[in-house]
């Protein structure tokens, strides 16, 4: 996993050498905690296209899901806010011990109130999230219907039933063990599984009723961490115009370049759809 957030695929990085580097921001939340931010592409404030793009659990902006549909939004005349979520791998304040959707929903709150303030900013805007971060902008879209107009769920997670079926099915020995000790250890983190039981209060089959933005839903065929079908499911329950992608390899991190071209691919055609 750890070699996921090293270096991206030379195809990413060669896409954005034609782009501004991004300038970086240190904001504070209502209690005082920081939160990193990256503004990308800040030449195409003039399109009036903005968009969020929010990691998953134990994670941070560099991985390979966010670059990927960073690029995508770059590509297609987006500014593009990225950031460390509190509570995970980057550099925002707190451990991935006290990491939970409902922290990752405030985040993105945070993120999108800062982001109002500034000169860049346009709404309605778009939104991605990868994992816990798909969870929590489903969420936001269905709490704020007026100011999202297009979402990219990449393998989110539906809820944490789900969630813990996904586990039991595809790793038992790994998740039963999880659960009777309540964490695991990972790169020196505690992940616990308090941020299972925490998701077991969502539903983005609910919430996917309440969503009036366009939707693109992105599995992989190989997902072990958040089954397909699950996934799956989220798309009969949206109400307005909707798509999904099915990569075909690189299971929940896209940890192929092959599953980073087909993710490109996905978001980059349905943003063009967007426009016409």
């Amino acid at each position: 996993m750890k070699k996921l957030f090293i270096a991206l695929c030379l195809f990413v990085l060669a896409s954005c050498a034609g782009h501004e580097a991004p300038r970086e921001f240190r904001i504070f939340n209502s209690a005082g905690d920081a939160i990193y931010v990256q503004a990308d592409g800040l030449e195409n404030a003039g399109n009036k296209k903005l968009a969020f793009v929010q990691h998953g659990l134990a994670s941070n902006l560099e991985h390979p899901a966010v670059q990927t549909a960073k690029k995508a939004f770059l590509d297609n005349g987006y500014v593009v806010i990225t950031f460390d979520s509190r509570y995970a791998l980057g550099n925002s304040d707190g451990k991935v011990i006290d990491g939970r959707l409902a922290t990752f929903e405030d985040d993105l709150e945070t993120v999108t109130q800062w982001a109002g303030q500034q000169e860049f900013y346009s709404k309605p805007f778009a939104l991605a999230g990868h994992s816990l971060g798909g969870g929590a902008v489903l969420q936001y879209a269905a709490q704020h219907p007026d100011a999202a107009e297009a979402v990219v769920a990449i393998t989110p997670v539906v809820s944490g039933g789900r969630w813990e079926k996904s586990c039991m099915d595809f790793m038992p020995d790994f998740c039963r063990e999880w659960k009777q000790r309540g964490f695991y250890d990972y790169q020196g983190e505690v992940i616990p599984y308090a941020v299972v039981d925490e998701a077991k209060s969502f539903d983005a089959v609910a919430a996917a009723r309440d969503i009036r933005a366009k939707v693109l839903l992105i599995t992989a065929k190989d997902d072990q961490v958040i089954a397909p079908q699950d996934v799956k499911e989220i798309y009969p329950a949206l109400k307005g115009q909707k798509s999904l992608g099915v990569v075909s390899e690189g299971g929940h991190n896209f940890a192929t370049a092959e599953s980073r071209r087909e993710l490109y691919d996905f978001i980059s055609r349905f943003l063009q759809s967007q426009s016409h």
